[in-house]
């Protein structure tokens, strides 16, 4: 009976052994156009760019058989590269290095709208790789904004499903005209619209996100089990161990490409058996690239140091952007908006997100390159009326978003006194415009888009105020 009972157990793990499949994720997310590498010279590693993360990516896919590659979105915006104009497309750069970094599939972030729809269309369509939408709906053809609302990936002897999600926040995130022609579902329902014909089709569903991990949870939460996975960005968390809720995994990789992300599982039944999770460091020892995507990022890099290593000025202090509170470059940069728009607006005051404030720059030279990075969201300069009632509304609203909300707090230029019945004028931007609910607190009127880029205003601001011609005491 005791022999019986061995060959019963040795046959059952034989069978398990046979029909658990096993599959390699890698996953990245948030990494917002980081093309360089970061040099540790005592070290001597290269830390993080897309380079590093083809190097180790190539070198981990070598190691296994099954593997695919995903990412979560928010592939957009936060350096000059991600600004580069390919083929008629903002961001079309990027895109090219997902090509070739041989990416099976994405979703879209938020930053993926932070040009006109019609320019996120067609980052879908340079893309070789899907970038996968189920809730968010073209008004006009009713589809998918990428047409693809779920794609499915072979491999082996597995099918794998994935579905794609963006937050349902997304028009609080970006300008309103640019999602003003999507419809956002929420992420349950859009799902559940195609769950029975993709677990007909699949051995294992995953669901790339980019909402954060709070909405993650509610998804894991109300989503049933057929859904086995959930690879999530947007709040740039990171977790080396998996959340594991409703029975369902949760994963995040960080962001700026400081990690990897690597999930290596085995499913059986439908069913992940196992899982064994691992935030890779994208760190090498220093060498030299020789591949097609190394030779198509030193063409552009050379012509970003072409274009954007232009001197235009020399701040005299340290410029740190805060989203959480008031700063030297914050009060700046309001003060310098008002100032430029003066002659032709005559604003009573500037207000500005500091949270749309994104790179620090050192007291010296500035260039073109710095002050893209630092305002990379292609806003425009709006000038709109309130009374001063309203004013009053906005700074019990910032003084309270100080407390509560920090993330969301304004910066403005001074008023020596408020009149509640007055009308005031003020200089801002498309983006606070769109989002006075959130940002003012009131509805502001007469409102008129310059359709100059702010960029453009800060820039020649710097020109006046701290111009090239004046070095004294910069070496």
């Amino acid at each position: 009976m005791k022999l019986k009972r061995h060959f019963i157990l040795i046959l059952f793990l034989t069978i398990t052994f046979i029909y658990a499949a096993p599959l390699s994720i890698f996953y990245t997310g948030d990494t917002h156009g980081v093309y360089e590498s970061q040099i540790d010279k005592e070290k001597g590693t290269l830390k993080g760019g897309y380079l590093v993360l083809e190097e180790i990516l190539n070198q981990k896919r070598s190691q296994t058989k099954n593997y695919i590659y995903v990412d979560t979105g928010d592939q957009q915006t936060g350096t000059i590269f991600s600004s580069l104009v390919e083929d008629g497309v903002h961001g079309g750069a990027v895109i090219e290095v997902f090509n070739q970094l041989a990416l099976d599939a994405s979703v879209f972030g938020n930053h993926e709208f932070d040009f006109p729809y019609t320019n996120t269309r067609d980052l879908a369509k340079k893309a070789k790789f899907p970038f996968v939408c189920t809730n968010l709906i073209d008004k006009t053809t009713r589809q998918s904004v990428s047409g693809i609302p779920y794609t499915i990936l072979e491999r082996d002897n597995l099918t794998i499903g994935i579905f794609g999600v963006t937050l349902e926040k997304l028009p609080e995130k970006v300008k309103a005209e640019n999602v003003s022609s999507v419809t956002i579902l929420p992420p349950v329902d859009a799902i559940n619209k195609y769950l029975e014909e993709v677990d007909q089709k699949t051995d294992l569903i995953i669901v790339l996100t980019h909402q954060g991990f709070e909405a993650d949870s509610l998804l894991a939460v109300n989503l049933d089990n057929r859904i086995d996975l959930i690879i999530g960005g947007h709040d740039h968390i990171k977790a080396e161990t998996p959340y594991f809720i409703n029975g369902k995994y949760l994963l995040y990789s960080g962001s700026h490409l400081n990690y990897l992300g690597l999930a290596e599982l085995e499913v059986e039944e439908d069913k992940i058996i196992s899982l064994k999770n691992q935030l890779i460091p994208l760190e090498i020892t220093k060498k030299d690239f020789d591949t097609p995507l190394a030779k198509y990022i030193q063409e552009k890099t050379l012509k970003i140091e072409e274009e954007m290593s232009i001197v235009i000025g020399y701040i005299p202090e340290d410029w740190i952007p805060d989203k959480y509170q008031s700063t030297a470059l914050s009060r700046w940069i309001a003060n310098a908006l008002k100032t430029e728009y003066e002659r032709i607006y005559h604003p009573d005051m500037a207000i500005i997100n500091n949270g749309g404030l994104r790179k620090a720059i050192p007291a010296g030279p500035v260039t073109l390159r710095d002050l893209n990075e630092l305002l990379p969201f292609n806003n425009t300069a709006v000038v709109f009326s309130c009374y001063g009632k309203d004013l009053l509304t906005f700074f019990s609203l910032n003084e309270l978003h100080s407390k509560e909300k920090p993330f969301d707090i304004c910066e403005y230029t001074h008023l020596d006194s408020i009149e509640p019945d007055r009308i005031y004028q003020v200089i801002s931007h498309d983006y606070i415009a769109g989002q006075w609910d959130k940002y003012l607190g009131f509805k502001p009127f007469d409102v008129y888009d310059t359709g100059e880029p702010f960029l453009e205003a800060v820039i020649r601001q710097i020109q006046i105020q701290y111009s090239p011609n004046i070095e004294e005491g910069w070496d």
